[in-house]
């Protein structure tokens, strides 16, 4: 028999695994119900055992961690129904008693509205058996979910996939669709294992080495079953099982003794009509279900055994993935199906079992390809290591007609782990098992530097360890809520989860608790010790990083491997998340695999020779991979320093205008870095060998860096399937490109710091070198950079878009909120636009890698040629502004190009922080989904629009110094003869915007331009704007005001006099003055009769309080105590008088005359009129009556002086005069 062992040699990485946690999707999204024993208490409990959760809780300690969070058993069923949800994850948690299922569909049906987000946690009141979880369905929108008890009961869940949609769904009683059942066997043997054939067809491994069968109609709830137990020899309950049982080969698992003939591992034939086992005692068993009987034993490696024997080959129990049953039709003339066995003796081998009739027994099952041994690939092939690797999984995918086959195989050692594809034709497969297997490479976000504090860095390293640890899907919340309880506690330090506080802010408050109180040197006690504090400072950071690494390590605990038959997706299962492996795309391959596997490999991986686009000369993948690995190699030997200052120049070098040549660039980056300096000789000796199968430095060539950039995504390969990404496809397309993203960009970075070293230090000394254009690669790869920083930049920043992750309707009780971690800036900006793609003949795996580099593509422009890569920034920060996260905004502001519409941008993103920038003179050429209808209607007909858009954005912004400005560019730069008039709303805004900052000017202008029904609204504010300042009544008597406006500006000064006879005088700000202004107002315009009624006015309201204190001379207009001797203020009376009666002398005869009456003034028409307050009376006065007026009040002071006058003399002559 030929051995068939795997090459020696490493197996070529041909996957890449691609992780996920299960984080909930949305919130409230868990749904944890408890379950009661028995069907009687589910009336009373149901609706008060169902909580609904929003996210997982922190824990605090690392037990309550693994009890919540871990799963001890987990696995993905993949649905036979077509429709979405059809991929479910559920797993075992909390001490083995609650049962967690939720969907992990990557894609649906574009009609498919729904998200399957809903998590579901079942709460059993028994403990769940090691391999008491079975699910099965009929391809309906029901799937059937079994477990089995310790207790030995078997529940049945009859779960409806919208379950999964609706967190209402699951609102219906539990009666209705969960039973328990105890079969009445169990009380004769103990059970071991479920299996399930369909949702009406169950069988239970024994302890006793029987088989239960569990059978029900179609239809049945589940609250009863018919039993059919099978022992070896006829079917049917038989004690002779348990008296053999007691007395041969046993084992000890879970809490059982099992007999040596119990199935560990069990699968149906494809008609059902056949169950296959593998029992403890190394054999192989086919049942005939129907005639309840043993068809078919043999030993696992065809070989005789005798009950010595048995005891040395007894197989772990607790390992059930050692069997599998696949169809290969017409593969082979009359083989209806085949198995594959594995046994872990005799160095671990596979057989391959085809069975054309297991009814004939030995006739009708044979070994396939028995000449040979078919060992598993061995990961550390080196005969000296004492590493042992177990087999601990493996899935068949069935292929064609036997062709096209793929076998995958899971090795464990401990927590590591490592996967296997071999593609192979069935009836070649022993050509094909020693040389073409390939392997899968494990996540690659902790594979990442640690943070190094780094001497003069401007980030401190709270900043360089909040941007590591909270990175997106590098370590879930529950993780890092776990970790920092778990550091506090350690140190007694007080922590509580605060909805008000964010994760970052509570990890920043703990580590700063715990430095500050770490004792500072007495030497340094006077001094600064910020030296001491930073280095404190690290290693606090680090104790905390040393927690989640060990929470990480058992969450990415290795369970199992599934595989997905419709899809040709295979799955890791975790304990506390799950990967999808994924093919690799060309570069990932060359990147991740040594140059000689690359050229030992031809035919197994998709790296044929790579030309970059020109048509140059190809090179081989394995010398693009000495190129690349060389440049890894070199930039490892930088310290952590060194390589922070040259990540800080490059920042610099790819976003600033270029104004040296590229010559001189290379030299400035160079001498900025210091590589001189920090490079030593054996690096450089190191590099040369690493160099040495391309011929050294002078076997570099431009064509082998262009190949390098040519191979990574640029085009768009993908097209529309008539899929859409789930949310939880969404997290994974994310994920992948995260990692293909960190990949390329610190390939380019180690390419770009090669060339820049071998220019300057080994290049630019050969003047006959002419094979490297280092120019011309350093342009190259700059511009590639400058792509790729912003796509990480996109993929480590939230989003705080809430599209797509609305809050879900509840009615139930809701135990607590968390914050759902948001999804990228990258998912929610350009990830949505992506569908899946499905490529007809390759493997899922395969187009989720093409949909990445779609992805990639997409984010920095797609296929359009006529969209370059300046516009793409300015695109995102568009975005961000519409989203309203001028925070992100800001930070995205150093990717923004030199162009006008990245200027205009900018100086929207000021507006919106209220920073009164200036946005550029010139219109964009393009417009975005940032701009309203109406805004991008302004754009592309000409600057007098575009000023417009500009000053109304000001406007918006409370700038009216800026608004001022572009609402006169708007109106200086419309032609006169254009069409285009100037619009009301911009002179009106001009006008308000000059008042704001007291430009009468401007605000004259602006008004007088304005129709004429507008002026006169506006007059009132012009008015009391010019009132309200110092200079303000000269201003309005200089200006040029329009004989239109005349009455309006008289009928407000007029509104701001003083329209009581009873009020006293005031100051000089008082109404007073204001009809001094009026008075002016007239004279300045000739009205003099105006001005007369005015003073009129004035001169009743002196007299009137002259009279009430004739004897107390207190009141006065103006003057000192000495103008009078009578007092009186007659000096001010007389003033008044004489002016009256000179204004009066100076109107026409037809004009000769001031309307007035008794009472409240009035204004019509511009002529003043004094009104009854209980009826108006007209009166004609004349200056005939003012100067009688001015006599009686000379007479009356005589009368006064004289002391003649008697009691009521006063009234009597005051009533004369007001009536005369």
């Amino acid at each position: 028999m030929e051995d068939q062992t795997p090459s020696p040699s490493p197996s070529p990485h041909a996957f890449l695994e691609t992780r996920a946690d299960l984080e909930p999707l949305g919130q409230s999204s868990v749904v944890q119900i408890q379950l009661p024993s028995t069907v009687t208490s589910f009336s009373l409990t149901s609706r008060s055992q169902r909580h609904v959760v929003s996210t997982s809780a922190a824990c605090s300690n690392e037990a309550t961690f693994i009890r919540t969070c871990l799963a001890s058993a987990s696995s993905i069923y993949f649905s036979k129904s077509h429709k979405y949800p059809r991929s479910f994850l559920w797993r075992v948690l909390d001490n083995n008693k609650v049962l967690e299922l939720r969907s992990i569909d990557l894609s649906k049906n574009d009609d498919e509205t729904n998200e399957a987000t809903v998590v579901l946690q079942f709460g059993f009141p028994s403990t769940i058996r090691k391999g008491g979880v079975a699910l099965a369905d009929n391809g309906e929108d029901v799937l059937s979910v079994f477990a089995l008890m310790k207790s030995n009961e078997l529940f049945t869940l009859t779960i409806q996939t919208r379950f999964f949609c609706d967190v209402a769904a699951s609102e219906e009683s539990p009666e209705r669709w969960s039973k328990a059942f105890k079969p009445s066997t169990f009380t004769l043997s103990n059970p071991h294992r479920l299996i399930a054939g369909s949702p009406e067809q169950l069988v239970i491994a024994l302890g006793d080495g029987r088989l239960l069968r569990l059978i029900r109609r179609r239809g049945e709830d589940g609250s009863t079953w018919q039993e059919l137990a099978y022992n070896d020899g006829s079917w049917g309950s038989s004690l002779r099982g348990l008296v053999r049982w007691q007395g041969s080969n046993t084992v000890r698992y879970d809490g059982t003794v099992l007999d040596d003939n119990t199935a560990i591992a069990a699968a149906f034939s494809p008609s059902q009509e056949h169950l296959l086992t593998v029992c403890a005692n190394h054999t192989l068993k086919i049942w005939n279900l129907e005639k309840g009987r043993n068809v078919f034993s043999m030993d696992l490696l065809g070989q005789q055994r005798g009950p010595q024997d048995i005891q040395r080959l007894m197989l772990e129990a607790g390992n059930p993935e050692i069997l599998r049953v696949f169809e290969a039709e017409g593969a082979i003339e009359g083989d209806d199906y085949y198995a594959m066995t594995y046994s872990p003796h005799d160095g671990g081998q596979f057989k391959i079992w085809a069975i054309r009739d297991a009814d004939e027994g030995r006739r009708g099952v044979r070994f396939l390809h028995s000449e040979v041994i078919l060992r598993p690939p061995d990961p550390d092939p080196n005969p000296e290591s004492k590493v042992v690797w177990k087999m601990a999984d493996f899935k068949i995918g069935q292929g064609d007609r036997g062709t096209g086959m793929h076998l995958w195989v899971l090795m464990r050692s401990n927590k590591r782990y490592k996967t296997y594809n071999l593609k192979f034709d069935l009836e070649d497969l022993p050509a094909a098992w020693s040389s073409k297997w390939t392997s899968a490479a494990s996540s690659g976000l902790g594979q990442w530097p640690l943070p190094q504090p780094v001497p003069y860095d401007a980030r401190d390293a709270q900043d360089v360890w909040l941007e590591y640890l909270l990175y997106p899907g590098r370590y879930s919340y529950a993780m890092l809520e776990t970790a920092v309880s778990i550091y506090c506690s350690a140190r007694k330090l007080d922590y509580a989860i605060d909805a008000k506080t964010t994760l970052r802010n509570r990890v920043c408050s703990a580590i700063a608790a715990q430095a500050a109180s770490q004792p500072v040197k007495e030497e340094e006690e006077n001094g600064t010790h910020f030296a001491q504090y930073r280095t404190v400072m690290q290693q606090e950071w680090s104790l905390l990083y040393q927690e989640l690494q060990d929470l990480d390590k058992m969450t990415w605990q290795v369970l199992t491997l599934a595989f997905d038959d419709r899809s040709d997706m295979p799955w890791h299962v975790f304990a506390g998340g799950c990967a999808l492996v994924r093919e690799c795309s060309r570069l990932e391959a060359i990147s991740q695999n040594a140059p000689a596997v690359l050229e030992s490999s031809i035919g197994l991986l998709e790296t044929r020779s790579i030309e970059d686009a020109s048509g140059l000369e190809p090179k081989l993948p394995h010398e693009l991979a000495i190129l690349i690995q060389g440049a890894a190699k070199f930039r490892d030997t930088f310290s952590p320093s060194f390589r922070r200052i040259c990540q800080t120049q490059l920042s610099s070098e790819l976003w600033q205008e270029p104004i040296y040549r590229v010559p001189d660039r290379i030299g400035n980056y160079y001498d900025s870095c210091n590589f001189g300096e920090e490079i030593a000789d054996p690096v450089i000796s190191d590099l040369k060998k690493a160099l040495r199968p391309l011929g050294g430095f002078d076997g570099l060539t431009t064509e082998h860096f262009l190949a390098v950039i040519h191979e990574m995504p640029s085009v768009m390969a993908g097209q529309y399937s008539g899929l859409t990404f789930s949310k939880f496809g969404f997290k994974m397309l994310a994920k992948g490109a995260q990692d293909m993203i960190n990949k390329h960009a610190q390939m380019l970075f180690d390419l770009l710091v090669f060339v820049v070293f071998a220019e300057i230090e080994v290049l630019g000394k050969d003047t006959l070198t002419s094979n490297l254009d280092t120019s011309v690669v350093f342009m190259a790869l700059v511009e590639q950079l400058k792509r790729y920083e912003m796509m990480q930049w996109l993929a480590k920043n939230n989003s705080t878009r809430k599209e797509g992750y609305n809050k879900l309707s509840l009615d139930g009780e809701v135990t607590h909120t968390m914050n759902v971690t948001s999804p990228t800036v990258l998912e929610t900006l350009f990830a949505t636009d992506v569908s899946p793609q499905l490529v007809e003949g390759r493997l899922q795996s395969a187009s989720l890698s093409d949909t990445i580099q779609d992805l990639l593509v997409w984010t920095i422009g797609g296929n359009d040629k006529s969209v370059t890569f300046d516009q793409v920034p300015v695109h995102i920060l568009c975005n961000l502004l519409k989203d309203k996260d001028t925070e992100l905004a800001s930070d995205f502001l150093p990717f923004q190009p030199c162009t006008p519409w990245a200027m205009y941008i900018r100086g929207r993103l000021h507006l919106s922080r209220g920073e009164a920038g200036q946005p550029t003179l010139d219109y964009p050429q393009i417009s975005a989904g940032y701009l309203k209808p109406e805004e991008a209607a302004h754009f592309g007909q000409g600057l007098p629009f575009y000023y417009r858009h500009i000053y109304q954005l000001f406007q918006s912004a409370s700038c009216p110094s800026h608004t001022i400005r572009f609402a006169q560019l708007a109106l200086q730069l419309t032609p006169q003869s254009s069409s285009i008039e100037p619009d009301t709303p911009l002179l009106r805004s001009l006008f308000h915007s000059s008042l704001e900052i007291s430009d009468i000017q401007t605000a004259f202008t602006a008004l007088t331009r304005l129709p004429q029904d507008n002026q006169t609204n506006l007059v009132p504010r012009m008015v009391s704007m010019l009132l309200g300042l110092p200079e303000g009544p000269s201003r309005l008597l200089d200006l040029p005001w329009p004989p239109h406006l005349h009455g309006a500006i008289d009928r407000y000064l007029a509104d701001q006099s003083p329209s009581e006879l009873k009020l006293p005088p005031k100051p000089a700000t008082s109404p007073e003055r204001q009809r001094k202004i009026l008075v002016a107002w007239r004279l300045r315009h000739g009205d003099f009769r105006g001005a007369a009624a005015a003073l009129y006015l004035q001169l009743q309201i002196t007299q009137k309080h002259s009279k009430k204190s004739s004897a107390m001379p207190k009141f006065r207009l103006g003057g000192s105590d000495d103008d009078d001797a009578n007092g009186v203020g007659s000096r001010e009376l007389d003033e008044a008088y004489l002016t009256v009666i000179n204004l009066m002398a100076c109107i026409d005869n037809e004009q000769d005359r001031s309307d007035n009456t008794d009472g409240q003034v009035t204004q019509r028409g511009g002529a003043w009129l004094l009104n009854s307050t209980k009826e108006a009376k007209r009166r004609v006065v004349t200056i005939s009556d003012v100067r009688k007026d001015w006599q009686r009040e000379l007479d009356r002071r005589v009368v006064v002086e004289a002391g003649r006058w008697g009691f009521g003399m006063e009234t009597r002559n005051e009533e004369g005069m007001d009536s005369g």
